[in-house]
C-alpha cells in the first residue's frame, strides 16, 4: 500500500475542480498522479475510461501507465498518452485522418526536397538546410515564429516562398504531422460544439504531468476539454521550465491561476531524491529568479551528500579531474559505472572528456538529444586539416578539398596522393585551379608550424573554414550557437602546444551515442554523458557538472532577463538530478577574460574549499 505525506495525500484526495500541484524535484509527483487516479476509480466511483492522463513523451506515458496498472493490480482502461497521441486520436475518431497518414521525419524531408526542387531552390539537396526549414515550418505552424526564432533575410525569403507549396503537397498525400495535429484539433473543438461536447463528456477528469512544459495551444485545448466541469489536475514546477525554444513558458502556471481563480494550490515540499545540502544550494540559486511562484523544499531526512566544488586552470585539467572523479565514485575503471551522470550545457564541453574515457576504457554512453546534430561534421573538417598538417591521408584531403569551396575536382587527388606535384599538375600550368591547389598545400605546411591554438585560428580565419562552417552547419541556428561551439574547440586548442596531441584530442574514436529516452540493457553499466536538457526527468547517484564558464553557461548571447532565468533554471535542473554526490568543476579565469559561471557563486559555492587540479 502506498504511503503519502500530508501534501501528497491532500493532492490525491482532491475531488472536483481545478488543482495546481507544485511538484519540486524528487517530490513524488508520479506517485501522486497514479494515486489520485486510483482514488477516483475506487473511492469516487469514476469510470476509468473517463480519466485522461497527459505526458510529454511516449516513454513517460508507458512508464506511468505501467506503474499505475501494477499499483492497481488490474487493467483499468484509463487513457495515458502524449498530447500529440491524444490530438491524433480525436482527429482519427472524427474521421479526419486514417492510420498511416502521420508523416515521418524522413517523408517530410522528401516532400520538402521535392517542393524546393520545383521552386528551383539551389540548396534543396543540403540535409542541414532541409532540417532547418522543417524546424522553421513547424514553428510557423505554431504561430511562434516572431517570438522564438531569429532568421536571416535569406531564410525569411525562402520560408515565405516554400511554406504554402510544402503544406499543399502534404495535404495532397492526406498527411499530417505533429504541428498539424494540434492546429486541426483546436480548430475542430472550437468550431463544432457537438464534437467538443462529445470529448468533454468522454474525459471528465484530466491530469497533466510536467504542466510547465506545455505551450499556449496545448493549454487552449486543455481549457476546451475541461469545459464546465473544470476538472484540471495540473502537476508541474515552474523552476524546471527549460523548453522555451519549443514554446513552453513558466508563466503558463500563473495563467492557469488567472483563468481558473478557484484553483486549489498544493505544494509538494518534501524532496525524496536530493541530500539536504544539495537542496540548500539549489534553493539558494533558484531564488535569484524573480519570475517564479513562491515555494520551498525540505529534505526527506537529514542525510547530506558529498558536494565538492573544484576550480581548474584549463579545459584539459577539467577533463582529467572529471575522469578522476568518475574513477573514485565507480571503483576504478573495472567498477560499477551506472548511475553516474556528467552534465553540461553545450555538446563541445564533453569532447575532451570523451577522448579520455575512451583511452581509459571506461564504458560510457553519450546522450546529446538537445545539442547541435551537425557538431561532429564540422569538428571532423577541422580534424582533417590538422591530420594533413601532421601526416594525413587521401581521405582527409578529399574531405577538405572544397571546404571552403575552391572549385577543385576530386579526380585531381585519386591515384596521385601524397605527391603534391602530381596533384597540382592535374591542372594546366598557371590556371586558377592549380594556384588554388598549391595555395592549399602552403596553408597545410603553415598549419604544421603552429600550436593548437594558432592552427585552429589559421584554419577558421585565414583559410576561411569558419565562414564555411557557419554557412553549412549553423545557418539559421539560434544566435550565438556557432560562436559557443567554436569557443569550445578554441578552449581545447589553448591547452595544447603539440599539434599532434591536439589533433588526437579532438579526433578520438567513434562516438557512442544514444537517444535520451532509449536505454538498452548494455548501457546500464555506463557513465552517462548528456546535455542538461537531455537529463530532464532522470536522476543519478553521482552528478558531475562541467563547462561552467561565462559565455558557455550562461551563453554569451544570453542578454534578456527571461533568457538568463531560463539558463539559471537549467543549472537548477542539473543540480537536482543528484541522489548522493554532486561535483561542480569551474574553470578559472582564462587569458581572454572568461570567468567561472555566475551560477556557481549564486548557488553559494564560491566560499567552498577550492582545489586546483594539476
Amino acid at each position: 500500500m502506498t504511503v503519502f505525506n500530508n501534501e501528497q495525500l491532500r493532492a490525491v484526495k482532491h475531488r472536483d475542480g481545478p488543482m495546481l500541484v507544485l511538484a519540486g524535484p524528487g517530490s513524488g509527483k508520479t506517485r501522486v498522479i497514479t494515486g489520485r487516479v486510483q482514488r477516483l476509480i475506487r473511492e469516487e466511483g469514476t469510470y476509468p475510461s473517463g480519466i485522461l492522463v497527459l505526458t510529454f513523451s511516449k516513454a513517460a506515458a508507458l512508464t506511468m501507465s505501467s506503474r499505475f496498472q501494477n499499483e492497481a493490480g488490474t487493467a483499468y482502461p484509463v487513457t495515458f498518452g502524449t498530447f500529440h497521441a491524444i490530438f491524433y486520436h480525436i482527429l482519427k475518431r472524427q474521421g479526419l485522418y486514417k492510420t498511416g497518414t502521420i508523416l515521418t521525419r524522413k517523408r517530410k524531408s522528401q516532400l520538402l526536397k521535392i517542393t524546393a526542387m520545383r521552386l528551383n531552390i539551389l540548396r534543396c539537396s543540403d540535409p542541414c538546410w532541409i532540417e532547418r526549414m522543417l524546424t522553421l515550418i513547424g514553428i510557423k505552424k505554431a504561430g511562434l515564429l516572431d517570438s522564438y526564432v531569429e532568421m536571416t533575410k535569406e531564410e525569411e525569403e525562402k520560408l515565405e516562398l516554400i511554406f504554402e507549396p510544402y503544406v499543399s503537397i502534404c495535404r495532397k498525400e492526406n498527411g499530417i504531422d505533429f504541428d498539424d495535429m494540434i492546429n486541426e484539433c483546436l480548430k475542430e473543438l472550437k468550431s463544432n460544439d457537438k464534437i467538443l461536447k462529445k470529448w468533454q463528456d468522454k474525459y471528465r477528469y484530466i491530469l497533466v504531468d510536467e504542466f510547465q512544459d506545455i505551450d499556449s495551444r496545448q493549454y487552449e485545448v486543455l481549457k476546451l476539454l475541461a469545459g464546465k466541469r473544470r476538472n484540471l489536475f495540473c502537476v508541474g514546477d515552474d523552476d524546471q521550465s527549460i523548453y522555451s525554444f519549443r514554446g513552453a513558458c513558466p508563466d503558463i502556471m500563473k495563467r492557469l491561476l488567472e483563468d481558473f481563480p478557484e484553483t486549489d494550490v498544493c505544494s509538494l515540499k518534501v524532496n525524496y531524491r536530493c541530500p539536504k545540502n544539495v537542496i540548500e544550494h539549489a534553493d539558494r540559486l533558484i531564488r535569484h529568479n524573480g519570475s517564479r511562484l513562491s515555494k520551498s523544499q525540505e529534505c526527506n531526512d537529514i542525510k547530506t551528500g558529498c558536494i565538492e566544488f573544484k576550480s581548474v586552470n584549463s579545459s584539459e585539467d577539467e577533463a582529467r579531474l572529471c575522469l578522476e572523479i568518475i574513477r573514485s565514485v565507480t571503483g576504478k575503471a573495472s567498477g560499477d559505472h551506472k548511475s553516474t551522470g556528467v552534465l553540461y550545457r553545450t555538446q563541445g564541453s564533453a569532447d575532451m572528456l570523451e577522448n579520455l574515457l575512451n583511452k581509459a576504457m571506461i564504458p560510457y554512453v553519450r546522450r546529446d538529444g538537445a545539442g547541435n546534430m551537425h557538431v561532429s561534421e564540422w569538428v571532423a573538417d577541422i580534424a582533417a586539416y590538422l591530420r594533413l598538417a601532421v601526416n594525413g591521408s587521401e581521405d582527409d584531403l578529399l574531405r577538405i578539398l572544397n571546404r571552403p569551396d575552391r572549385g577543385l575536382t576530386r579526380e585531381c587527388v585519386h591515384g596521385r596522393f601524397p605527391d603534391r606535384d602530381l596533384i597540382s599538375g592535374y591542372y594546366p600550368e598557371g590556371s586558377d585551379e592549380q594556384l588554388k591547389c598549391r595555395r592549399l598545400f602552403k596553408d597545410i605546411d603553415r598549419i604544421s608550424t603552429l600550436n593548437g591554438f594558432g592552427a585552429v585560428n589559421y584554419i577558421l580565419k585565414v583559410i576561411g573554414l569558419g565562414g564555411y562552417i557557419k554557412e553549412t552547419y549553423f545557418q539559421g541556428s539560434k544566435e550565438g550557437e556557432y560562436e559557443n561551439e567554436v569557443e569550445g574547440i578554441i578552449r581545447k586548442a589553448r591547452d595544447h602546444d603539440s599539434l599532434r596531441m591536439f589533433s588526437e584530442s579532438i579526433e578520438g574514436p567513434a562516438v557512442k551515442r544514444s537517444e535520451p529516452d532509449v536505454k538498452s540493457q548494455a548501457e546500464d553499466d555506463c557513465v552517462e554523458l548528456m546535455t542538461i536538457h537531455a537529463s530532464k526527468g532522470l536522476e543519478f547517484d553521482n552528478v558531475i557538472m562541467i563547462g561552467l564558464q561565462e559565455g558557455l553557461f550562461p551563453g554569451k548571447r544570453c542578454e534578456s532577463t527571461a533568457e538568463l532565468e531560463e539558463e539559471r533554471r537549467l543549472f537548477y535542473v542539473a543540480m537536482t538530478r543528484c541522489r548522493h554526490n554532486l561535483y561542480i568543476i569551474g574553470l578559472n579565469k582564462d587569458n581572454y577574460g572568461k570567468r567561472q559561471s555566475r551560477f556557481i557563486t549564486e548557488a553559494g559555492f564560491a566560499h567552498e574549499t577550492v582545489e586546483v587540479f594539476t
